[in-house]
């Protein structure tokens, strides 16, 4: 079975911590320019899709309570984490990336932030060049 890839800002946690209890093995961290901006961390690991609703869950609970959401990737679908909520969108699903927009837009996130489909092919399609990553 395809697991995914969890996919969080670090700044945008509670302390700036993953929660303990996370099966975060395997993480990675790395610097991004976000609006090519305001520097921050990536924190990137592995999730058996088993275990992918509850990772997503971990993170809406610990995330701050506006400008920032978390997300799981894989293939065909993504699970996006805003503070307590979770979504679920599909490869493909332009009215669903718009339903999406308009939760995040609740927790003050900019659009061109949320560019969710593009994020099936580039991991941050803000990013004024990918050659960093």
């Amino acid at each position: 079975m395809d697991s995914f890839r969890a996919v969080v800002i670090r700044e945008s946690l509670l302390g700036e911590k993953l929660p303990a209890d996370l099966p975060a093995i395997g993480a990675r961290e790395y610097p991004h320019l976000l609006d090519e901006a305001t520097p921050i961390h990536i924190i990137e690991f592995p999730v058996d899709q088993d275990a992918a609703l509850n990772v997503a869950m971990q993170l809406a609970e610990a995330l701050l309570p506006e400008k920032y959401y978390a997300h799981l990737v894989r293939d065909t679908d993504m699970l996006i984490a805003f503070p307590n909520t979770i979504v679920r969108l599909r490869v493909g699903d332009e009215p669903g990336e718009r339903r999406v927009r308009a939760i995040g837009r609740t927790f003050a996130i900019p659009d061109e932030q949320m560019r969710f489909l593009e994020m099936f092919d580039v991991d941050h399609p803000d990013a004024p060049t990918l050659a960093a990553q």
